[in-house]
């Protein structure tokens, strides 16, 4: 074994000496080729090498905060969607109340705590109503040992200085009476009257402090049972409303389908499918209780005596009165008309139907009338499309022609088709001159 490893290292020096001995002629010019020695020389293999992975930063979370290489107008692209944000927010921010704002108070169950915080949110930028809310969720018209409202709701009218109440209750009242002789099933002809006195009581108790008010009606619910209930209810909340002077607000189509079955999801206000009720198939989820706001909004403001108008800002004294109003005599000869929104309640409809016999108009009628009737067209205002006079003259077209190389083409003239009209018979060709004998043709009159 020592042979052998003496052997092996010899042999490296022995191929380094011929090396040596190569001539100057062959390391110019190259020589023979060389063979290759028998031996293979011994590498170790390379060592792997052992790469870690650098730990992960942390994103960042402030979104906001610019970049350090974000170029300057990436930075001023950041400020300005800031800032169109912070002004959409200020635009949509809660207002402050007037002093003369209108107080509207409701009452009733969970689901009126519902539409109150529909209401609150709807009127937030109203600066001329309020909303207050006192509903109780576990309240109804069956069980007055929890809260009686009949008997309640004049203090807090008085309280809260309310100049309208909404009422909107019955889905706790799916539940029988207690009676001394027992339990009153519900929706029994007992149960029936009973419960229409309790409602009859509430409505009387907010008539007699000259109060208007809204009673609004349920919603469907997943239950087919409980739907069927509210069906019920809903009638008799109606005729309770109107029979004391309220008015009934109908929202049983905006949380039901086609078939005005129970659906969980349906459009909001701008036609997006959301979900309107939460799992238990009963209350109602923020887009739910907006839904609900906007079946209420527009009665409110119709009672309460506002529109539009009332909401827009003061202009100041600049603003005119309404003696410098230009007055209108008449609808039906009215040519301009005041714009008018498409939330305004005055929008709902007129008093007449249209087509019918327009009082005032002393026989003369509308131009449209005038126009579709009998052909008769309104005089043009100088200025409007309607006024055809390009050349400035009386007429748009003059009657004289003769001198005037815009409207006379060289064929006739007015005057000329008026004197040669049907009337007048066919124009009679004047006789033409007798032509002059040429020279050297000899005179034939004279010949018989």
């Amino acid at each position: 074994m020592a042979l052998i490893v003496a052997g092996s290292s010899v042999l490296p020096e022995i191929a380094a000496a011929q090396e040596r001995r190569r001539g100057i002629l062959e390391m110019l010019f190259g020589g023979p080729p060389r063979s290759q020695p028998s031996y293979r020389v011994y590498e170790a293999p390379p060592q792997q090498r052992i790469i870690r992975k650098a730990p992960r930063k942390k994103a960042r979370t402030d979104a906001a905060a610019p970049k350090r290489n974000s170029s300057p107008r990436s930075a001023a692209a950041t400020a300005a969607a800031g800032g169109a944000a912070a002004v959409a927010a200020s635009a949509s921010a809660p207002v402050a109340k007037s002093e003369a704002a209108r107080n509207v108070l409701v009452i009733g169950d969970f689901m009126a705590g519902s539409l109150a915080k529909g209401l609150d949110a709807a009127f937030a930028t109203n600066r001329d109503i309020r909303v207050t809310n006192r509903a109780d969720g576990s309240s109804g018209l069956v069980r007055e040992d929890h809260h009686d409202w009949p008997a309640s709701v004049g203090a807090l009218i008085d309280e809260t200085k309310a100049d309208l109440v909404v009422v909107m209750l019955g889905a706790n009242d799916r539940q029988g009476f207690r009676a001394t002789e027992g339990t009153i099933a519900l929706r029994s002809p007992e149960w029936a009257d009973t419960y229409e006195q309790r409602a009859k009581a509430l409505a009387e108790a907010i008539q007699t402090k000259k109060k208007p008010f809204l009673w609004v009606g349920m919603p469907a619910f997943q239950s087919d049972r409980a739907t069927e209930d509210m069906v019920y209810l809903n009638d008799l909340f109606r005729n309770v409303a109107q029979a004391h002077g309220g008015d009934y607000v109908d929202i049983w189509n905006g949380f039901t389908d086609a078939n005005g079955s129970f659906v969980t999801s349906g459009p909001d206000m701008a036609g997006q499918t959301v979900r309107l009720r939460n799992s238990d198939g009963i209350t109602l989820t923020g887009a739910g209780q907006e839904k609900l706001a906007y079946f209420v909004e527009k009665p409110v403001t119709k009672v309460l005596g506002l529109n539009v108008e009332d909401f827009v800002a003061s202009l100041g004294p600049q603003q005119l009165s309404a003696k410098d109003l230009p007055a209108v005599v008449d609808a039906a000869l009215a040519t301009t008309t005041a714009p008018i929104s498409f939330a305004d309640p005055r929008f709902d409809g007129g008093d007449q139907l249209l087509g019918s016999a327009q009082p005032g108009t002393g026989g003369q009628g509308s131009p449209r009338e005038k126009l579709v009737r009998e052909g008769v067209v309104s005089a043009a205002v100088e200025g409007r499309a309607d006024q055809f006079n390009w050349t400035g003259r009386g007429t748009a077209v003059s009657p004289v022609t003769r001198d005037n190389a815009i409207v006379f083409r060289g064929t006739t003239s007015l005057e000329e088709l008026r004197l040669h009209g049907p009337e007048a018979g066919p124009p009679t060709k004047p006789e033409a001159p007798a032509a002059a004998p040429k020279a050297g043709t000899p005179d034939m009159s004279s010949v018989n």
